[in-house]
């Protein structure tokens, strides 16, 4: 059990840590307007966490050594650290870091997600100083970490278009709902599809089968729910770009790994090539891109359990679904359909920039002709004023 001097360093402490929090959004209010909704949201989150500062001061300032009220301090101390951590660990230093690529790169996603329906987003902020990730919450501003290269690179941008599926599953419950469903049934049917076996033999197979639904659990469904919207909304450019990823992983594309919360990267590719439309699938850039995965995953042997957790009418059925839903709960949400640009406007500046447009563009040139990449890339930079 904590003591009294420990309650009241920490008491000290978090005084110290709240002013400072405070300043800091006094100057980021001047600093950065755009981010308005956001830093008044955070503002009054840390009102809340002052209240619960005063609350353990009282508590502290009674200097009684009683059981009861030490673990009344600490509980006060738990939400303190839980409401202060995303402050401090997450949101001051993207808005301290994010520079003018990021704004603009903020800029352009925050105009596709308004063309997804994403109604509820208030604000996006880009930060682009580690790998591709997202913090959303809330759902109504997350942050989208981003690589370096992100503002100076088209190669791995597609993958934002996964990170903004991680907000839409955040938002809405009934996509993890519906896909836990989805898998059960999948997995009791293929139990109740057997036939008569010994004892010995059923029982290894239903524990089989449960640890493949097991294995589905909600962070792997939002990750492969995000491989499906990326695709849905980016179109061939996000398909390319999780190819990219996975041979870019020096690691087996069928590897079923239980400490990690990604399927195999053999299972996301899979699910966004039948996410594509079939006009999609038979564009150059997409048979190129497929034969060169084909290639690629030959080399590599599918397990057992690769074959039980990853079968292709379950991940087709998994992909329906997060289809269906998307197309229910954001019903402006229009999959990415438009053509690849014609071999003959390949190097064109188009003059309204949508980003799924630059980026499938990007996509088409550099698997078909790679000669002109360097160039291009130059001038849509310029254009996209990064």
């Amino acid at each position: 059990m904590a003591n009294l001097e420990y309650l009241k360093a920490k008491t000290t402490e978090y005084a110290v840590i709240i002013s400072r929090i405070k300043r800091e959004f006094e100057t980021l209010a001047h600093k950065k307007v755009e981010h308005k909704w956001l830093i008044e949201y955070l503002q009054n989150k840390l009102q809340n966490v002052q209240s619960l500062h005063n609350r353990l001061k009282s508590i502290v300032n009674t200097n009684t050594e009683n059981r009861k009220i030490f673990n009344r301090a600490v509980t006060n101390i738990h939400n303190i650290e839980n409401s202060i951590s995303s402050i401090n660990y997450y949101y001051l230093p993207a808005l301290q870091k994010e520079n003018s690529a990021d704004l603009r790169l903020r800029e352009l996603l925050l105009s596709s997600a308004k063309r997804f329906s994403m109604f509820w987003l208030e604000d996006i902020i880009i930060c682009s100083y580690q790998p591709l990730a997202i913090f959303p919450v809330p759902p109504e501003a997350p942050i989208i970490f981003s690589p370096p290269q992100q503002a100076i690179s088209l190669l791995e941008m597609p993958g934002l278009y996964h990170e903004l599926g991680h907000d839409v599953f955040q938002k809405f419950k009934e996509i993890s709902d519906r896909l836990k469903k989805a898998t059960s049934s999948y997995f009791d049917k293929l139990s109740s599809q057997s036939g008569p076996l010994n004892p010995g033999t059923k029982n290894h197979q239903k524990q089989e089968i449960d640890e493949a639904l097991d294995y589905w659990d909600t962070e792997r469904l939002n990750e492969i729910f995000c491989d499906i919207f990326g695709t849905f909304t980016c179109g061939i450019a996000h398909y390319v770009s999780c190819i990219d990823m996975g041979i870019r992983f020096k690691e087996n594309p069928y590897n079923v790994d239980l400490r990690d919360e990604h399927p195999p990267l053999s299972a996301r590719v899979y699910v966004c090539y039948q996410t594509l439309t079939t006009a999609q699938k038979n564009e150059k850039t997409t048979i190129k891109a497929k034969k060169s995965w084909d290639k690629y995953t030959n080399n590599n042997h599918k397990s057992f359990d690769f074959n039980l957790i990853c079968a292709e009418p379950l991940l087709n059925r998994i992909v329906e679904i997060a289809i269906l839903s998307i197309n229910e709960l954001l019903p402006g949400c229009k999959g990415y359909k438009t053509p690849l640009i014609d071999d003959s406007e390949i190097e064109k500046i188009p003059d309204n920039i949508l980003l799924e447009d630059i980026l499938n563009q990007a996509a088409k040139i550099l698997l078909n002709y790679p000669e002109l990449y360097k160039d291009w890339e130059t001038k849509i930079f310029k254009a996209l004023k990064f």
